[in-house]
């Protein structure tokens, strides 16, 4: 090699640690891309895009860069790089005997570290992985991800004044990062302050890899006032679920203009099409003009409108039509229950939420009652022999819009915490959420119903990742109902 490759070699690899150290990690990449094209080999530039990937979270980068330098994984900085493709492929005894290789090297320490943490999180030993942070703010204690990773903790414990406390402190030494800001307004939210946890909820907007450029050339209003009379777009995020709760927040908007268009996912739209009649639904297919005076994203909603406590939340029912299923699923000699014991497995928390099969399966011993399935398997699940479970029917792979109109005609939907659920509290059908320790903010905490929907009862964990009383009580009620037989009411 003469020596103006190697020169132009080193200078995209300081551009590259420049990048870096600047946290502009799409630049930095490019930068350690140019510098390795020259010198292969180079283990500094390989283990600073390894880091890249990892802090980026960009598993497949992560895992086609180890599966070319696989014949060097012995050394350290390509090893690390294995340790945290091992994790996320949930190899943690893998990936933590890796970690504790490097615990203590002065380079990649921090991240062994850290990534021990979070293998004995996701392995559900909360207590070790805190130690390890403990240990980790002795060392630095102006750290603001650890004590980030500890509100975390705190967080998916349902331990939420204890998870603020710990997010505060890292956003005082770092305002700049979002992602805390976005976890305080979680944390507020839980504890039904609404002023501040909806204001902060828009630093979601400002959080790595946010999708907030839709329709960057339609403006957004500073207040109601400019809403009167305009031509409004309302677009849909996050989840199915998210879509469907805060759709109500959609009507509210009526008393200031009645020309609204709400965009939304396609497999909600003949539903959300029943929301108002003076409110137009389309989905991202649809062709439709961008005349818009102003665009609001549907979650940002209850900031805009003032939502301040729970007093402001407003049922609206949705009036979808019903359809006649004699010759389907619905049985009339048995009761008819509705099940979902899981939701999108992409979820960052679906683990928490979603039940397997196995536990729910106890349920079907109850021969009066004819169960249909609602949602799709759960990514744990065995196959599954239908087969098996005479009064079970699989209803999972049908469109949202037919799963709503088959629980329009049930007595009852039990669901873990998922779009089916929402979907049933907003067709107003009596239902029982199932609902993991650490649940998500609009359950609130130690409720048994909810100010969202009122024909839904909750029956929430009492210990962290276990359903046995859960489904404890769950029986009983069943067993009440059963005693009820020939009643369309509930025993709640």
């Amino acid at each position: 090699m003469n020596s103006e490759m190697f020169d132009k070699a080193k200078i995209n690899f300081e551009e590259g640690i420049k990048y870096f150290q600047q946290e502009k990690y799409d630049l930095a990449e490019i930068s350690f891309l140019n510098s390795l094209k020259i010198i292969p080999d180079r283990l500094s530039t390989i283990g600073n895009l390894i880091k890249i990937y990892i802090k980026t979270y960009q598993t497949d980068k992560l895992s086609n860069i180890l599966k070319k330098y696989e014949h060097l994984k012995h050394q350290k900085n390509i090893s690390i790089g294995f340790a945290y493709k091992y994790y996320f492929e949930e190899k943690n005894n893998e990936s933590i005997n890796l970690c504790n290789k490097y615990l203590n090297d002065e380079e990649l320490g921090h991240l062994a570290q850290d990534l021990l943490a979070l293998n004995f999180k996701k392995k559900n030993n909360f207590l070790e992985a805190l130690k390890v942070y403990r240990n980790r703010l002795k060392e630095n204690k102006k750290n603001f991800m650890i004590y980030y990773n500890i509100g975390l903790l705190f967080f998916d414990l349902g331990k939420t004044n204890q998870a603020n406390y710990f997010f505060n402190k890292s956003y005082r030494l770092n305002p700049r990062d979002y992602s805390t800001v976005w976890n305080i307004s979680l944390c507020c939210l839980t504890l039904k302050d609404f002023k501040k946890g909806f204001e902060f909820y828009e630093y979601r907007w400002k959080k790595k890899n946010a999708d907030n450029k839709k329709f960057q050339f339609i403006k957004f209003p500073e207040n109601t006032k400019q809403l009167i009379n305009k031509k409004i777009l309302i677009w849909d995020e996050q989840g199915l679920g998210d879509t469907i709760n805060f759709s109500r927040f959609v009507i509210q908007l009526l008393q200031f203009t009645k020309n609204i268009t709400l965009i939304v996912n396609k497999k909600l739209k003949n539903i959300l099409m029943n929301l108002d009649p003076e409110i137009k639904v389309i989905d991202y297919d649809d062709k439709f003009d961008n005349n818009f005076d102003y665009q609001i994203p549907i979650c940002s909603l209850p900031k805009f409108l003032k939502i301040y406590s729970v007093n402001d939340i407003k049922f609206n029912k949705l009036n979808f039509e019903k359809k006649n299923l004699d010759n389907e699923a619905i049985k009339k000699d048995k009761l008819n229950i509705g099940v979902a014991w899981s939701g999108n497995p992409n979820y960052i928390y679906d683990r928490y939420r979603s039940i397997t099969f196995n536990n729910f399966k106890k349920l079907f011993d109850f021969k009066n009652i004819n169960f249909i399935k609602l949602s799709q398997n759960s990514k744990n699940d065995e196959p599954i022999d239908y087969n098996l479970f005479k009064n079970l029917t699989d209803y999972g792979d049908r469109s949202l819009e037919d799963v709503a109109k088959i629980i329009l005609n049930l007595d009852l939907v039990i669901s873990t915490d998922t779009s089916i659920i929402h979907l049933a509290g907003i067709l107003k059908v009596k239902s029982i959420l199932l609902l993991n320790f650490n649940s998500d903010w609009r359950w609130f905490k130690d409720q048994s119903t909810t100010c969202w929907y009122p024909s839904i009862k909750i029956i929430k964990q009492e210990k962290f990742n276990s359903w046995k009383n859960v489904f404890e009580v769950l029986k009983g009620e069943l067993q009440n109902l059963t005693k009820k037989k020939g009643s369309n009411n509930c025993p709640f």
